[in-house]
This record gives structure tokens, C-alpha cells and sequence, in this order.
């Protein structure tokens, strides 16, 4: 009995094996036109406001504190009480 399926490897279609071993080869990125024409657009960056450095700012400045005060400690315990304190929201002081 015969069936009107095309064979896998048809000439005039790629064959599903040929598909497989298509996509499974590694390929550079400019290779295929395709891909590059649908990579988006990057768009500009926008520009931060005054107040939001001034936020950015600050928040690196109290970054900087915390990393000091973390960084005094002598050993393993202490910074693990250290941590434990700025978790809890004990504050320390910087000096």
C-alpha cells in the first residue's frame, strides 16, 4: 500500500534531517542575513534627572559606609554580627 507522504530527503524540500542538522550546526552570528535584520534597534539611554543622581549618589555614598564598616571587621565572626546587625536595621556609625 502506498502513501502520498513525500519522502524525508525530497529533492525539491529540505529533508526533516537536514533541518535537524541544520539547526544543531554552529554557525558564526553574521552567517545567516536573517538574524542581524531582526535584532532590535537599541534605543538611546535616557537621561537621568537632577533628583535621581542626586539618589544614585547617595545611595553609593551609604554603599561605601556599609562596605567600610563591613570591612573593619578581624574575623569571620564578627563580620557575620556585623551582617546580622545591618539586616536587623541597627545602625552603625561611621567614623
Amino acid at each position: 500500500m502506498r502513501t502520498s507522504q513525500a519522502p524525508l530527503d525530497d529533492v525539491g524540500s529540505p529533508g526533516i534531517f537536514n533541518l535537524i542538522a541544520k539547526a544543531l550546526m554552529v554557525q558564526p552570528w553574521e552567517s545567516e542575513p536573517f538574524q542581524r535584520a531582526t535584532q532590535p534597534a537599541k534605543a538611546p539611554a535616557p537621561r537621568l534627572g537632577l533628583l535621581e543622581r542626586v539618589d544614585r549618589w547617595c545611595w553609593r555614598l551609604s554603599q561605601r559606609a556599609v562596605e567600610e564598616h563591613l570591612g573593619r571587621s578581624r574575623d569571620v565572626y564578627e563580620l557575620e554580627a556585623r551582617i546580622r546587625e545591618l539586616e536587623r536595621g541597627v545602625p552603625f556609625r561611621c567614623y
